[in-house]
């Protein structure tokens, strides 16, 4: 099923179901009651699935403050464009930034 008929079917948006699928937003408890409904899913699949998403959602103890108060207006622009796409980062571009962050000569 391709994304676009799933969202039809589910009454929302394509590209809040991609933010879904991608964990950039978490499923409202109204939405995962009408995933289940859309595939039937039994009381166990649909209590695991529940049990996930509510693993997926942040907390607020999965957050942090960085000070950049101090830092130029093109620094905090590019530390807030990291911040808002890290999640989006494949996991070779999270490695190559580990590895640049480890060394001090590549900065």
């Amino acid at each position: 099923m391709l994304l676009g008929e799933l969202a039809d079917r589910l009454g929302v948006s394509t590209p809040y179901l991609s933010q879904l699928e991608t964990g950039a937003r978490s499923a409202s408890s109204k939405m995962l009651r009408k995933i289940i409904e859309e595939f039937k899913l039994n009381q166990s699949d649909a209590e695991a699935m529940t049990r996930a998403a509510a693993a997926s959602k942040p907390n607020k103890s999965d957050s942090i403050i960085i000070d950049i108060s101090g830092a130029t207006i093109s620094d905090r622009a590019l530390a807030s464009h990291l911040a808002l796409s890290f999640n989006r980062l494949s996991p070779e571009a999270k490695r190559r930034l580990r590895e640049m962050l480890k060394d001090p000569s590549n900065g």
